[in-house]
């Protein structure tokens, strides 16, 4: 039985679209900065972290890396074009860029749906319910701000210098440790390959959803089920089935 539900943030609760935008809009500004015009650079820079005129690609940086990842392939690009940019500095200013982007008042963050209610619902049925991200604590607590999601979640994991990121396993084993749960009693739902393979590290049942950077074919082999978005959890039918999921023993994966 399912007793404990993590979710992922962009793309799986929210739009991510807003991070494609603060992608685009960090290459712009590191080309005007160091007085790049050649479109070839440009793309060059977009493909680096994952970002296509259709879409993200979901095994790019931007996707489920860190900023300071994202900042590494823009250097190593910009490096082969011989521009001269300090890489120290450089991983500071864009991971500071990236951090401050989507934190501004006219950036619109789209729920996927009604967060409220999907999240006080599932409270309703005695789940213990997170919210774990590889993005910034401040990001997260902006997000959980902005639509008063104060009382929704029990447990809040982000990058605050004392969780070890996904895929890695730890936030889950803090949720566990929380709420006296065991791992296959902990479902992870989330838009990427990375979600998945955190889901798996913590033995817990993985949740795919298909409203992120993610297709079918991106998450099949890892995930458990792979449902339309969040909004399945409005399925009776779908709920059931998540409380007579039968726990195997699953544990956290050490390796």
């Amino acid at each position: 039985m399912i007793k404990g539900i993590l979710f992922d943030k962009d793309g799986t609760l929210i739009d991510y679209s807003m991070w494609k935008n603060a992608g685009i809009n960090l290459i712009k500004v590191v080309m005007n900065e160091n007085g790049i015009t050649d479109e070839k650079i440009y793309k060059q820079l977009l493909k680096s972290i994952g970002i296509y005129e259709n879409g993200v690609d979901p095994f790019g940086a931007l996707a489920y890396k860190p900023h300071e990842e994202v900042a590494k392939e823009l250097h190593f690009v910009l490096s082969k074009q011989n521009v001269e940019i300090n890489y120290d500095l450089f991983i500071d200013h864009v991971t500071e860029f990236l951090r401050k982007e989507v934190l501004r008042d006219d950036v619109e963050l789209k729920p996927i749906t009604d967060l409220n209610l999907l999240l006080d619902s599932l409270k309703q049925r005695g789940m213990k319910i997170g919210l774990v991200t590889s993005d910034s604590l401040q990001s997260a607590t902006h997000f959980i701000n902005k639509f008063n999601l104060n009382d929704s979640f029990d447990f809040i994991g982000a990058k605050d210098g004392v969780f070890k990121l996904k895929p890695h396993f730890d936030m889950c084993e803090k949720f566990l440790d929380n709420y006296g749960l065991k791992p296959c009693e902990v479902a992870v739902v989330g838009d990427s390959y990375s979600d998945m393979l955190f889901a798996k590290n913590s033995g817990a049942l993985a949740i795919g959803v298909l409203s992120g950077v993610s297709s079918k074919i991106n998450l099949k082999d890892m995930a458990d089920v792979i449902i339309p978005s969040v909004e399945s959890f409005y399925s009776e039918e779908f709920l059931l089935s998540l409380e007579e999921y039968k726990c195997e023993g699953s544990e956290l994966c050490t390796a």
